[in-house]
């Protein structure tokens, strides 16, 4: 006899093994299918961003002559909009970005401040001019909190949300991450004539290898805070 189940004003009925395998087998297929469609979700809106990166940048310089400088700069402040978008669309849906750690400790105030450190005493603020800057800002302010908001908060939980094992949503996001430099495929060819293919690869692996250590961090700490600050400091050197 397979086992009972109690109904309202019912006495226990006993189910089949039959029925309890339907069920089952009903139960995977609707998480498969909601898998499917988060993950869907998610590349249709990397795409989007990039996407919306591109032509914002490419209205800009419809009256405005591009040059490197320009171009870091239209990046930057096109990622700034898309910040606040990717916010207010997540305050509609009500989805949790995970910004913030339950309780700011020592440790964060320490690396925060140590970061803040590192980015006022780098050398090209004071051999650069305003230029070397902003560049400053757009690398490793500006384009860690765009990146992390989307991918260690917003990406992450929406992922987090239909994969119960955390390493599945680690490995998604370490992918995508990659994939996800590909998209600054524009800048890349405005900058070099010959020798495009190579470096896309390398951005997209370097994307990748961004991923693996601040997805690890994002791991840790369930937060994508931390992770805007180790992204900065990496850009900061490596970048």
């Amino acid at each position: 006899m397979g086992p009972l189940v109690a109904v309202r004003d019912r006495p226990a009925v006993p189910i089949g093994a039959a029925d309890l395998g339907t069920a089952i087998v009903t139960a995977t297929t609707s998480r498969r299918f909601a898998q499917v469609r988060v993950v869907a979700g998610v590349i249709v809106g990397l795409a989007v961003l990039q996407g919306l990166l591109f032509a914002g940048k490419h209205l800009v310089f419809l009256v405005l002559a591009r040059t490197d400088f320009t171009d870091q700069m239209t990046s930057m402040a096109v990622m700034a909009v898309l910040t606040g978008l990717v916010v207010m669309l997540a305050r509609m849906r009500r989805w949790q970005l995970s910004v913030f750690p339950a309780r700011f400790g020592r440790w964060y105030v320490v690396a925060t401040i140590v970061t803040a450190g590192l980015l006022i005493v780098t050398p090209a603020n004071y051999t650069g001019g305003w230029p070397a800057i902003w560049t400053l800002v757009y690398g490793s302010i500006v384009t860690p909190v765009y990146e992390e908001l989307v991918f260690r908060g917003l990406v992450w939980n929406r992922l987090g949300s239909v994969f119960t094992k955390p390493w599945v949503v680690y490995a998604w996001s370490v992918v995508l991450f990659g994939v996800w430099h590909l998209g600054y495929w524009d800048s890349l060819a405005y900058r070099v004539e010959i020798g495009l293919m190579p470096i896309m690869a390398w951005k997209a692996i370097t994307g990748v290898l961004y991923g693996i250590v601040l997805g690890a961090l994002r791991l840790r700490t369930k937060n994508c805070y931390s992770t805007m600050l180790l992204h900065g400091v990496l850009n900061l050197f490596g970048r």
